[in-house]
This record gives C-alpha cells, sequence and structure tokens, in this order.
C-alpha cells in the first residue's frame, strides 16, 4: 500500500506533528506511529477520519473498478416487437 496521505496533508496544511497531536488530542508519538501504519496499510478507517477532520478534511473511502465488468452493470430489460 506505501501511502502517505496523513503525512503529506499534514505538512500541505502547515501542521507540525505535535500540532496534529493536540488537534486529535492525542501524544505526538501517536501522529508518529500513525503516520508509520498508514504507510504499511495498518491504519483504521476510524483514525482515518480522525486526522482528516482534525486537519479541516474530509475523508473518502472508495472501491473503483479498475475494468468494466459485464458482472457489475444492471441488467437491460427490453420489450421485445411482440410485447409492444
Amino acid at each position: 500500500m506505501n501511502s502517505q496521505w496523513i503525512r503529506q496533508m499534514r505538512k500541505k496544511r502547515g501542521l507540525k506533528g505535535f500540532q496534529l497531536a493536540e488537534r486529535m488530542q492525542v501524544s505526538p508519538a501517536r501522529i508518529s506511529m500513525l503516520e508509520k501504519d498508514e504507510a504499511r496499510g495498518a491504519v483504521t478507517l476510524k483514525m482515518m477520519q480522525r486526522a482528516a477532520q482534525a486537519m479541516g478534511c474530509r475523508f473518502e473511502y472508495r472501491i473503483v473498478p479498475v475494468e468494466r465488468d459485464a458482472s457489475m452493470e444492471k441488467p437491460r430489460y427490453r420489450i421485445s416487437p411482440r410485447q409492444a
């Protein structure tokens, strides 16, 4: 995974780790661990949400298809000429 969204946004917002810690009401060591957890794919969605909110952001969690999958499409019903 190796994401660093929290660290990148924290820096973009001009926040030091201890400032984010104050906003989240956690220790500065917890912010360091949070950023490391995210980088190794072990951060919880709840902590991502808390961090985003503390930085004045919105956290979005989405699953987006890479390829078009016919089994995922809505069935389409057509009226045959006999039924019309």
